[in-house]
């Protein structure tokens, strides 16, 4: 049956969303779903059942935001996208000027021309390498919904973050600090992580009318050999098994469905949609009118919008900054 995107709306105040990072993220917390008990982060080894499965999304979030100027004047910002040759790359421009396949500009830190355009994103052909180019000049790419500062920067990756080219963190793993992961690793829990390179869509909020309408680019995703065999290990074994984040979901979700450990995913998760591989999500509040709420109904039904409800009510921070959520999946 089609689902009227309508659902996914919800009104979210502006003070509920946390501007700031948890300087420490063992104080974060975590609506317990089933009971709407709220605890801290730091409490969360005591509710868990050992030994437990916890997957985790490692990609990092890269520098990849330039501002500068054009040596004929103005301003331009170049978010870049995906690193496609040592000096090519997939991005999105902002200039008050008319863009044109071939256009040449002349910037103050290095040139680069227009080779390809597809609707709102642009190929280029820049002067030096790219890497070096995001190394020296880049910025963190916050969402848009976060008030721009540097010092948040430092707190927008994960603190297990190694490899990857992601756009946008996936938030649901700030609140796994190292030492909270050493602490569940102690008590006999087993962490397994995988990489998907979030995309800019993961800020796009539903348009169409219908679900079914809504289309989301594909993802670079990696999951080892070795790491799946001990997902599905502890699966047979019965082992609760917690995927932290979306994209955590939706890569194990794919791998599982498809049988393939790397490659590019646009796998949708609608609200009627089997979940086959994890017991329990921890995620983030997400914005209104996100696709992620699909992922949400999934999980928990339409009810979760009665819990968003209580978690507002609760005063309990939303998005990226904020705090999460723990479901136990529908059978």
């Amino acid at each position: 049956m089609p689902f009227k995107s309508k659902i996914f709306d919800y009104h979210l105040p502006p003070e509920s969303i946390n501007q700031n990072p948890y300087k420490d993220p063992n104080k974060s917390q975590l609506l317990i779903a089933n009971t709407r008990d709220i605890i801290t982060f730091e409490n969360l080894p005591s509710i868990i059942n050992t030994p437990s499965l916890f997957i985790l999304n490692k990609s990092t979030v890269k520098n990849v935001r330039v501002k500068t100027n054009k040596l004929t004047g103005g301003s331009i910002e170049i978010f870049f996208l995906e690193i496609l040759e040592d000096k090519i790359a997939k991005c999105l421009i902002k200039s008050s000027d008319k863009k044109h396949l071939n256009k040449h500009y002349k910037l103050n830190i290095f040139d680069f021309e227009i080779i390809n355009i597809n609707n709102d994103t642009f190929h280029i052909k820049t002067s030096l390498n790219i890497e070096e180019i995001l190394s020296k000049h880049g910025k963190t790419p916050l969402p848009p919904y976060i008030e721009d500062d540097e010092y948040k920067y430092k707190y927008y990756n994960n603190q297990f973050s190694n490899g990857g080219f992601s756009v946008a963190s996936p938030t649901a793993g700030l609140h796994f600090t190292n030492d909270l992961i050493e602490r569940l690793k102690k008590d006999g829990h087993e962490f397994v992580y995988i990489n998907l390179d979030v995309n800019i869509d993961t800020f796009k909020p539903v348009t169409s009318e219908y679900l079914e309408h809504h289309n989301i680019h594909e993802e670079k995703y990696r999951v080892l050999e070795d790491d799946f065999n001990k997902i599905l290990k502890a699966k047979d074994l019965g082992v609760d098994i917690y995927c932290i984040g979306t994209t955590s979901m939706r890569t194990i979700e794919t791998v599982y469905l498809t049988n393939n450990l790397v490659g590019k995913t646009d796998y949708f998760i609608f609200p009627d949609t089997k979940i086959n591989i994890p017991d329990y999500l921890i995620t983030n509040f997400h914005a209104p009118k996100s696709s992620l709420l699909s992922i949400v109904s999934a999980v928990y039904g339409k009810e979760w919008i009665d819990l968003y409800k209580y978690a507002l009510d609760s005063d309990m921070k939303f998005l990226s900054f904020g705090d999460a959520v723990l479901f136990e999946v529908n059978e």
